[in-house]
């Protein structure tokens, strides 16, 4: 049995179909059968129950499938060990899919500029994933906000991005440029992912103030909450970093500072390896000046 007869048999667990498992990998349905098959022949098992050209998996079936996935998600996470262990990329840098991207090419692009024989690969993903990939060694380096979860690993705090709340350039409360707590009462809010402290600092200040608000979107896209701001009445919440829009407008709220700090986490053996120290000073002294 190998990977690609799992990867085949995944296939057609979810597609209940050999057929369509065959068009869906783009082989044959006798390879697909074939592959079925051999792992049911060599552990003498049965996988699926044939009935009137129906496929109906066996409960051995499904314990393979559990561990076919899990099998297969390391294999992945291997093959993604080794491609950020090449040689050719001295740097692996993994950024909090919040950081501003503007930031992130400022710092990847002025450095490669200034030391020609350094190569920095880029990871962006959620705050949670980018912890995981530097705890297993797929990142030497990542920037990210908040301390949860980091405690185990060296962390410098280098840029405090600060919390508004953001409207269109057409709303009621365009011309206001701090917000008091009734100002907000009722409206429409559409917020990315509610597990984020910026967010959860700003419903609980609501909550304090007793005011009531309607969340009507929660989205995983930044792009589009931002073009429902832009194209509607409803407000948000936004980093100053994360964007720079003529249609947009930024509000404080009365009384109230939500900030967010980024902090550069690494594993303290791995900062004097592959001139990851330079590279930590450099953005902290880049950051000195925002």
């Amino acid at each position: 049995m190998t990977i690609r007869d799992l990867e085949i048999f995944i296939e057609v667990v979810k597609t209940k179909n050999m057929s369509n498992a065959a068009k869906n990998l783009e082989i044959s349905q006798p390879t697909v059968s074939h592959a079925i098959s051999l792992i049911e022949n060599e552990y003498n098992v049965r996988l699926f129950d044939r009935v009137s050209k129906k496929l109906y998996i066996t409960d051995v079936g499904l314990r393979l499938y559990d561990f076919a996935l899990n099998i297969l998600e390391q294999f992945e996470n291997t093959l993604i060990f080794l491609q950020s262990s090449s040689t050719a990329h001295n740097i692996k840098l993994g950024v909090s899919s919040n950081f501003s991207s503007k930031f992130l090419l400022e710092i990847v692009d002025a450095y490669e500029k200034d030391k020609e024989d350094v190569s920095i690969r880029v990871f962006v993903d959620s705050r949670e994933k980018i912890i995981e990939k530097l705890n297993s060694g797929i990142i030497n380096l990542a920037i990210i906000e908040g301390e949860a979860g980091i405690e185990n690993n060296s962390a410098e705090p280098f840029y405090e991005d600060e919390i508004f709340i953001i409207s269109s350039k057409n709303s009621e409360i365009k011309d206001k440029e701090t917000l008091e707590p009734e100002d907000l009462k009722n409206k429409k809010f559409v917020l990315e992912d509610l597990d984020d402290y910026s967010k959860k600092m700003f419903l609980n200040y609501l909550r304090e103030k007793n005011i009531p608000i309607d969340l009507k979107f929660i989205c995983q896209n930044k792009d589009m909450v931002l073009n429902i701001v832009k194209n509607s009445d409803v407000l948000s919440i936004g980093a100053s970093s994360s964007f720079s829009d003529d249609d947009i407008i930024k509000h404080k709220i009365s009384n109230v500072s939500i900030k967010r700090t980024y902090y550069l986490v690494y594993h303290g053996d791995a900062f004097l390896k592959n001139n990851l120290k330079d590279f930590v000073n450099f953005i902290k002294i880049k950051f000195r000046m925002k």
